[in-house]
């Protein structure tokens, strides 16, 4: 996360009151005084709106850190719900491959089994299909010897 920008220096500076209070000699003293006693209802001015605005600096800075906060605290969550309708999901997508996978063994042991049933029936019919025509056989052996026989 990115911190919020340094204001101490913005805070420390501010105030315009001390660059004309700082006596440094008599002559500067004296010079200070003197646009202090002309310019003061202006440098009063100026300190409320400097002071104002570093307040309102601060109070967006502090404001906008907070929102910044709470956005990531619900992102989180949002995340965190997100997760684990995931996981959720990616079980039961286990749990339906497994079903589908199960499903797809025992199709094949119906295939299996349909298979196997019309080959034990088509070698069922073959078998049944020679015993008839051994049978055929027997009978046209039979006529043929019954037709060939003298009659009595």
């Amino acid at each position: 996360m990115p911190v919020s920008p340094n204001r101490e220096r913005l805070n420390e500076l501010w105030d315009l009151s001390k660059v004309l209070q700082a006596p440094t000699g008599i002559v500067r003293g004296l010079v200070r005084r003197l646009l202090r006693f002309a310019w003061g209802p202006l440098v009063d001015r100026q300190l409320e709106l400097n002071s104002a605005q570093v307040r309102f600096d601060n109070e967006l800075v502090e404001y906008i850190d907070q929102r910044l906060d709470r956005i990531s605290a619900h992102y989180d969550q949002l995340l965190g719900l997100y997760g684990k309708r995931m996981e959720e999901i990616d079980e039961r997508h286990l749990i339906l491959q497994q079903e589908l996978i199960r499903h797809v063994h025992e199709l094949v042991k119906r295939i299996d089994f349909v298979f196997e049933t019309a080959e034990q029936n088509h070698l069922y019919l073959e078998g049944m299909l020679r015993e008839a025509q051994e049978e055929l056989r027997d009978i046209a052996r039979r006529v043929e010897e019954l037709s060939a026989s003298p009659k009595r």
